[in-house]
């Protein structure tokens, strides 16, 4: 019982300080970020399984709405071979607060899974997404962020791709 009394009063007090206020995020705050996320495709002939990680640098256009780049590699494995592909993404988000040391937002993004022109055409491995997120910033300028984002393929929209990529941040 003393564990669970415990347990509920450490979660209680770490929602209390993550709900506080805090300085928060300004017009032309910068952040740099370390992610990664498994990527599952979906589509009705071919299914696959790999990993991203990616290092992002976003400016603050407005204290909620960010615009930022992410390049990154994409790692994946077929028949015990593994292939590395470069990738990247141009994103948006829109934080609902600005002020607390939580909060949701929504992403959007294109997102190109391999620069590989030679093999694939550039839309084959393009993807318009969409998404929600959840910020907590540990610190004044250290955040953990996660994000799920569901994707369309550009060149064929019957294939989708759904991302739950995770990772810190740091508010320059």
């Amino acid at each position: 019982m003393k564990k669970i009394i415990l347990l509920v009063s450490f979660f209680s007090l770490f929602l209390f300080v993550q709900a506080q206020e805090f300085e928060g995020i300004e017009r032309g705050d910068k952040e740099l970020s370390f992610n990664g996320f498994l990527f599952t495709t979906i589509g009705t002939e071919y299914s696959s399984a790999s990993g991203n990680f990616f290092i992002s640098y976003g400016s603050y256009l407005t204290d909620k709405l960010l615009f930022g780049i992410a390049p990154g590699v994409s790692v994946s494995s077929s028949d015990g071979e593994i292939v590395a592909d470069l990738s990247g993404q141009v994103f948006l988000n829109f934080n609902f607060s600005s002020t607390k040391r939580s909060f949701p937002f929504i992403r959007l993004s294109y997102y190109q899974y391999s620069f590989d022109f030679e093999t694939y055409e550039p839309l084959d491995l393009a993807y318009a997404q969409g998404g929600l997120g959840f910020k907590s910033f540990l610190t004044e300028s250290l955040s953990w962020e996660t994000t799920i984002t569901y994707g369309l393929n550009l060149a064929t929209p019957e294939y989708g791709n759904l991302m739950l990529m995770t990772g810190i941040t740091v508010v320059l």
